[in-house]
């Protein structure tokens, strides 16, 4: 195990907040665990005074519907032997646990809402099933078996005063310092009048089941914590002393920094109704979980502000579940990565110094190769514990350091076309299918799958392969067989591409209702209508934002029924660059000042458009060399065409090459109203960068508008 030179976060944020990890025990199916790994119990031990059992105190794992002692209206808490392993070990070591979680429309058993805890399914179509037999393992609760609205609150009350009453009486009040009693309640795309996920949960209790939970467990609190106070030491009158063995009340969701969804969440925390108060009202609740499932391209912007929000409400805000996808392929993944790491921990560190009660945050894993979603590298330690440039970010953004600057990495702006067809090298053998984060078939260029070496790779839970089971052309094609979401699919890196406008094509075929293709993180970028179950084209052209350092897209289906995915074709994909196309839209854009002694002032403006209704780029200058270019190095080896709009008073705009010498490209005397400019210049492979600038003969402010740059053959 690589140490961490002497540096413990735990340490270095103890002024801040708890700052954890999330494990599992070791099993004989999963062998990488953390809990039973000696290594690893010692990093965590080490650097983490936060702990979350990452599945075995969920709901499926811990519900008693088989004990002798549950009965219709008494559904117990019976501890599994992993949970009650993995919590002795943190009482020994003297790191609290983050208890997760009491109510939960996933990982819960079905029986636990059905009379006489006996589950009566919708059956599949049978011909459904034929296709795709696991459809099985999707089937939903047949409303026919649904116990009463009253007999589940007492199977509600009961469950949840039955863990706590085990936690009191088992000596682990002092160790569990936070529950969450409800997770992922909000679901806006279920379209509930309340915006609450359409579970189980909701379709039998109602809308305030989740008021329910927080009450019951806030009670069963109060009273436990009194009733085996003596035995931790503890005088049951004295209210602060009862803190030390009471543990905070959460709920916790993911996609908690998205407006609506905030709103949402806001909202049913202070929603009254059925004879009784709000969660808010009655302060049943202490905080906020905010899970942090994010990107290294995500918007700090956004979540920053709903950490404030959550924080006004007079709560406490625990980063939940934290984990950083990587969303760049290349040399720099680590590093931009750790760049955001190192932005994200300042400004929780700002956040906390500016008042919000910011109490805990807590990684959702120990290492990369442990992941939930294993491929996406997304966590400070890699499978031989060995940290990464992103805890470095995390002991920077606490005590002062940089991380430098990116690698220069070559761009290949070229079309790129793929038929799926094995033209292995002679001698070479495919390797077969692999799942997404399989690190072995991936640990060289050689042994990874073959639709690897074409840059194709599973997303999430999802498996792909080439397979001649069919095909649009030839006799092969790329094959998803199975997703564990919609999140999960197909992925391909099209970071190359930054900034530029790309014609995409590909063939595909599914029996879902479409096959849609979108960016990382949901943008939808293009559909095809698969419900004929036939080959059809899905195409599109879109420009790839210039403000991301990286970007994949990925291909998934839209499904009539969302708790299945169908098996995926796809074949004959084609991406080709249109060209770069710059109109001031976005954050960031390819303009700089320019100028030797007198600078210019740049701002993105509303004020004139050549479309008079968006945006372009304002030069202001005092002197006739304050000027502005433009960075076109991404196609140096190229002959391009380089054309723009400018309105000026002047009488001359100029368009140039900067280099060892400015190479003047283009002049057109200008007219009234917007002044259309271009011309053509080929970018010797000698250059190290490549600017085109635009001057004018006076010192007049002007605009900068619909910028286009194209390759020109030949």
């Amino acid at each position: 195990m690589t140490k961490t030179n002497g540096l413990y976060l735990k340490e270095i944020y103890k002024d801040y907040f708890k700052i954890g990890t999330a494990g599992e025990r070791i099993n004989e199916r999963f062998t990488n665990h953390e809990i039973g790994n000696p290594d690893k119990e010692e990093l965590i031990l080490e650097q983490f005074n936060s702990f979350t059992c990452a599945n075995e105190l969920k709901p499926a794992y811990n519900m008693g519907f088989a004990s002798p002692d549950a009965r219709e209206d008494y559904l117990p808490f019976v501890i599994n032997k992993a949970a009650k392993e993995m919590l002795d070990w943190a009482k020994a070591g003297g790191i609290k646990v983050r208890g997760h979680v009491l109510v939960w429309h996933s990982q819960c058993a079905k029986e636990a809402f059905c009379k006489e805890y006996k589950p009566v399914t919708i059956p599949t179509d049978p011909e459904k099933l034929k296709e795709n037999p696991m459809l099985k393992h999707f089937e939903k609760l047949d409303p026919v078996c649904f116990v009463d609205r009253d007999t589940m609150l007492k199977r509600l009350q009961s469950y949840v005063y039955s863990a706590m009453e085990y936690m009191y009486a088992n000596d682990y009040a002092k160790t569990i310092y936070a529950w969450d009693v409800v997770n992922e309640a909000i679901e806006l795309q279920d379209n509930t009048p309340t915006g609450l996920r359409n579970s189980y949960w909701y379709q039998v209790i109602g809308d305030d089941f989740i008021y329910w939970a927080f009450k019951y467990t806030f009670e069963a609190v109060e009273e436990l914590s009194r009733k085996y106070a003596a035995s931790y030491g503890v005088n049951p009158d004295n209210a602060e002393e009862l803190k030390t063995i009471q543990p905070i009340l959460f709920y916790n969701d993911y996609n908690e920094f998205n407006k609506e969804k905030k709103e949402a969440i806001i909202n049913m925390l202070n929603r009254e109704g059925h004879g009784h108060g709000s969660i808010l009202g009655e302060k049943l609740i202490t905080g906020i979980g905010m899970q942090g499932h994010i990107s290294d391209n995500n918007d700090l912007d956004e979540y920053e502000r709903a950490l404030y929000d959550y924080g006004n409400l007079g709560l406490e805000v625990h980063i939940t579940e934290l984990d950083v996808k990587c969303t760049c392929s290349n040399i720099n993944r680590e590093y931009y990565q750790a760049l955001f790491y190192k932005n994200f921990f300042e400004m929780l560190i700002k956040a906390r110094k500016n008042g919000v009660n910011l109490t805990a945050v807590v990684f959702w894993g120990l290492t990369d190769d442990n992941s939930w979603i294993r491929g996406a590298d997304p966590l400070l330690f890699r499978g031989d514990l060995s940290p990464k440039k992103s805890f470095d970010a995390l002991v920077y953004a606490a005590k002062g350091g940089d991380l430098g600057e990116p690698e220069v990495v070559e761009i290949n702006l070229n079309d790129r076309f793929y038929d799926f067809e094995p033209e292995m090298a002679e001698g070479e053998k495919e390797t077969g299918s692999a799942e997404a984060g399989n690190s072995e078939s991936a640990s060289t260029e050689a042994g990874k799958p073959y639709y690897e070496k074409l840059g194709f790779k599973a997303r999430g839970f999802a498996k792909i392969d080439i397979t001649d089971k069919d095909s649009h052309s030839g006799s092969h094609c790329l094959f998803n067989e199975f997703r564990g979401g919609d999140w999960c699919g197909v992925e391909y890196d099209v970071s190359d591409f930054i900034g530029q406008t790309v014609r995409i094509s590909a063939w595909v075929k599914s029996s879902a209702l479409a096959v849609e293709l979108k960016a990382a993180e949901g943008k939808m970028i293009g559909s095809a209508d698969t419900s004929n179950g036939e080959w059809v084209e899905l195409k599109c052209e879109t420009k790839i934002p210039s403000d991301l350092h990286s970007m994949t897209i990925f291909f998934g289906t839209r499904e009539a029924n969302k708790e299945t995915m169908s098996p995926l074709y796809i074949d004959d994909v084609s991406i080709e660059l249109v060209g770069l196309f710059e109109s001031f839209e976005e954050e960031k854009n390819i303009a700089a000042i320019r100028g030797m002694g007198h600078l210019p002032f740049l701002s993105v403006t509303n004020e004139e458009s050549v479309d008079g209704k968006s945006h372009s780029l304002k030069v202001t200058r005092q002197e006739k060399d304050a000027t502005v270019k433009f960075n076109v190095s991404s196609y140096i080896g190229n002959k391009i065409n380089f054309s723009a709009f400018v309105k000026t008073g002047d009488k001359v705009v100029k368009m140039g090459l900067d280099g060892a010498a400015s190479t003047e490209i283009s002049a057109i005397e200008v007219k009234e109203g917007w002044n259309k400019i271009e011309g053509i210049v080929e970018l010797s492979k000698e250059l190290t960068t490549a600017e085109i600038y635009i001057e004018t003969d006076g010192n007049a402010q002007f605009y900068v508008d619909e910028i286009a740059v194209k390759r020109v053959e030949g």
